[in-house]
This record gives C-alpha cells, structure tokens and sequence, in this order.
C-alpha cells in the first residue's frame, strides 16, 4: 500500500513544479490569466490523480448513479475538443514566437478559426467542462471542491486573458468578442 503513496507524491510533485514554474514566471511577468491558468491545472491534474489512486476507498467514497456517471463520461468529449482544438488552431495559425508568450502556443494574431470561432477562451472552456465530467464521473465530495475550485480558476483565467488579449492587440481582439461569445458555444455554433 505504500508504494500507492510514493507514487501519488511522485505524480502530485511533477504536476506542481511543472505548473509552478509557470506561475513563477507569470508572476515575474505580471500575467494574472498564467498564474490562474495553472493553479487551476495544477488543482485539476492533482485531483485527477488522487481520484485515480483513492476513488471508490474508505478515504475517498464515490457516488454511484449511473446516469450522472454517463454524463460525465459523455462531456469529455466536448472536453477534448475544445483543449486540443485550441491547441491545434494556435500552433497552426497563431504565429507563435518563442520571446513573445509564456506558453508554447502563444500567438503574436487574434486566432478567430476552428473552436476560437465557437467560443473566445476555448482552452478554459473545455477545461470547465472537463473538471463538471471528472466531478460528476467521481460523484465524491473531494473531487467536486478540488473541481469546484479548479473551474473558477479557469474562468478567472478566461477573465484576465481577455483583458491582456484586449492591451496586447486592441481593435483586432474588440472585434472578435463581438463576434465570439466567451462561453456560449451554441450561439458561436450559429455564427
């Protein structure tokens, strides 16, 4: 049993130093949507992790309604989607420069294809969604507070992104939230 430990500490350690270092760095670099992004990923990965090593065990008691568990598996889906969507349409077309962004997809244009046209802070969404899927698949008191709190952090991500994105390219991205709601994706998939 203790070996479950170890490897739960092991996998908990990677998730927090690869995500602190870069909450470090958009603490250095004063951007607000970083440093939520991450706590956020950092409180949704260890959540993921430690539903995996404890969920169902006297320590982390599941609920069992099938529907809600079907649900769950059922949004993600859409979850996955819109995550590597996003990630797609900003490495295809988001000219991202090494000096200009903290993330590997970083994008030097107002990206307005695939999922950006359906929502404006896709990679957020999905993550919202797929913490609700990881809370309503698990049914358990600690991964619907862990849940609850990494999807706030992503919303208050989608929050100041929107602000940088608006100092960092102005008209171009005024624009495009006219045309792109921030979490409305029916409406986007009317546009």
């Amino acid at each position: 049993m203790i070996y479950r430990y170890v490897i739960l500490a092991a996998i908990c350690a990677v998730i927090w130093v690869l995500n602190g270092r870069h909450i470090a760095e958009g603490a250095r670099n004063h951007l607000v949507s970083e440093i939520y992004a991450h706590t956020g990923l950092g409180i949704f990965f260890t959540g993921l992790t430690l539903e995996s090593v404890f969920g169902g065990t006297e320590i982390w008691l599941q609920g069992n309604i099938l529907w809600v568990r079907i649900l769950g598996f059922a949004l993600y889906v859409p979850a996955a989607i819109f995550v590597f969507g996003s990630m797609i349409e900003l490495h295809r077309r988001g000219e991202a420069r090494d000096d200009e962004a903290l993330s590997a997809y970083g994008t030097t244009v107002v990206v307005d294809n695939g999922v950006f046209r359906m929502v404006r802070h896709p990679m957020w969404f999905g993550m919202i969604i797929w913490s609700v899927a990881l809370m309503l698949v698990s049914q358990s008191v600690p991964a619907i507070v862990l849940g609850i709190a990494a999807l706030n952090l992503f919303r208050m991500a989608a929050i100041k992104e929107t602000e940088f994105n608006i100092e960092k390219f102005g008209d171009p991205y005024r624009d495009y939230i006219k045309r792109a709601p921030m979490w409305n994706f029916f409406k986007g998939l009317r546009r």
